[in-house]
């Protein structure tokens, strides 16, 4: 339906908890897809991840198409898989940035508490402190290496796990220092490009105990 442009008719398969995130997300001009893998989870919610090719334009290039691996999240409500966006990852889909509610938001307790109350901590809020200041990088030959910072705005540790895709991924190099974060400090994710070709590919980087996914976007021209 999104690569026929039936937008309307696609609502049908968005869970209702994610139908403003549909509304609000940009709907991008997707060409084709193939589904590269399905990862049945607990309580019946799967990962699918795709590889949608993508018309895109690039600076000095004009219009290309880019085949890009992107992750999505499915679950059953009233008998049918619908798409939704978990909490933890209003990032990045092919259905353009999600991003997390501001409105639930209250100020952080440095001495210790959680927003909302101990017994009832505001989840949206913790996960809004954890930030990225962007989910996209173009590397060129002239700007082979782009940084991207994750802080940890909360008053306790994270820790940073690289999905295993990014091994997969040819002619491009990704580092992250550090991966354990103390409260208030921030991790810098290094992505170079290591040789000449083409990259449209992603990088999954989970900030756990909270399993906040940033999912950043990565292309070689």
């Amino acid at each position: 339906m999104m690569v026929d442009k039936k937008f309307r008719q696609a609502e049908a398969l968005v869970a209702e908890e994610s139908k403003e995130d549909y509304y609000a997300g940009k709907k991008p001009d997707i060409k084709n897809f193939e589904i590269m893998s399905i990862d049945l989870q607990a309580d019946m919610v799967a990962k699918v991840t795709i590889k949608a090719k993508l018309l895109m334009l690039m600076p000095g290039a004009g219009a290309q198409v880019f085949d890009f691996p992107t992750p999505t999240y499915w679950k059953i409500e009233k008998g049918v898989w619908c798409w939704y966006v978990p909490a933890e990852t209003k990032a990045a889909t092919p259905f353009g940035k999600m991003v997390n509610d501001q409105s639930r938001g209250a100020g952080m307790d440095m001495k210790g508490a959680a927003p909302g109350t101990l017994d009832n901590p505001d989840v949206g809020s913790l996960l809004n402190k954890i930030g990225i200041d962007r989910v996209s990088v173009v590397l060129s030959e002239k700007e082979p290496v782009q940084l991207i910072t994750i802080t940890n705005g909360l008053p306790g540790p994270l820790d940073l796990i690289v999905d295993a895709h990014v091994k997969t991924i040819k002619n491009i190099v990704v580092d992250v220092t550090p991966l354990h974060l103390e409260g208030g400090a921030k991790a810098v994710i290094t992505v170079r490009r290591q040789s000449a070709g083409k990259v449209a590919d992603y990088v999954a980087i989970t900030a756990q105990p909270f399993r906040r996914v940033f999912n950043i976007q990565v292309v070689s021209e």
